[in-house]
């Protein structure tokens, strides 16, 4: 594929000098803009599928409102400072739905049902596509980076020395609920390794590995096969926390796969939309 090739108007290569350069809080507009475009993303939807289809990912900016991100972060701190593991310098809840409080609903339930996301789901996995657990994260100074990888079931393919199959069997959705910059801990994008047929080879250094900086309320969205890890967080006194979610074909096995089902009372309060996308329940 020829270097000038385009996606969303921008060459490969300015497309990564861009997204590596960029400073978040720059990309962060006025409060009162905000405040207008919170409502609905403004781009359009076949350009965002196409970056999607082409690079792996796509990131969105304030998707949320500033001040919904603040309070999701605030709960999430709070849920997590309580685990076993609140002394590490990271943490990761996975099924996070299960230990909100009803109260909460309104607060996360945007996170899953967002619009553009339903859509680009239902393009690349039928209709009838389920929901993976939804996860949270919190990086804080001296959490390491981690290695690059797939996302699930494809981890395990590769394991099994298995080759990649051309299919997408997981959208994989990333919100970002506080400022986030490289040294806090970013998530790292392959752009176009999802195309191909192979995992990442071990002990390799990836040199066109791209960090994703962006404001609060911002949201990754990416090819289930896109390689990516995170970044070490360098910084002294900064912690990136977020919420990991995503959408996998109706004839997966979550629970096979390694996910935590949504308990089946947490179901039972959630609304259709929510039920539907969730038929694997746990018990509780």
């Amino acid at each position: 594929m020829s270097e000038q090739g385009k996606a969303g108007g921008a060459s490969r290569r300015e497309f990564l000098k861009t997204a590596s350069t960029v400073p978040a809080l720059a990309l962060a507009k006025s409060a009162s803009a905000r405040a207008e475009e919170n409502s609905a993303v403004k781009r359009p939807f076949e350009e965002i599928n196409l970056e999607l289809e082409e690079y792996g990912f796509v990131v969105l900016h304030d998707v949320i409102a500033r001040q919904d991100a603040a309070e999701l972060e605030k709960r999430v701190k709070d849920i997590l400072s309580r685990r076993p593991d609140a002394g590490k310098p990271e943490q990761h809840l996975g099924g996070v739905l299960n230990h909100i409080d009803p109260k909460d609903d309104a607060l996360f339930l945007p996170l899953v049902t967002q619009p553009v996301c339903l859509q680009l789901a239902r393009r690349l996995l039928g209709e009838g596509f389920q929901m993976t657990e939804v996860g949270c994260r919190w990086r804080k100074p001296g959490a390491p980076a981690g290695p690059i990888h797939g996302t699930r079931p494809l981890d395990a393919i590769d394991r099994a020395g298995l080759p990649m199959p051309n299919v997408c069997f997981v959208l994989a959705i990333s919100w970002m609920i506080n400022d986030l910059t490289k040294d806090m801990g970013a998530t790292f994008y392959l752009p176009f390794s999802h195309h191909a047929p192979h995992g990442p080879r071990a002990n390799v250094h990836y040199k066109h590995l791209v960090p994703i900086e962006a404001p609060a309320g911002s949201l990754v969205i990416h090819h289930g096969g896109v390689w990516h890890n995170f970044g070490p967080n360098t910084t002294k006194d900064k912690e990136r926390v977020g919420i990991m979610g995503g959408y996998f074909p109706a004839w997966m096995d979550p629970v096979s796969v390694g996910w935590q089902p949504m308990k089946r009372s947490v179901r039972e309060r959630m609304p259709k939309e929510v039920q539907g996308m969730n038929k694997h329940v746990g018990e509780g």
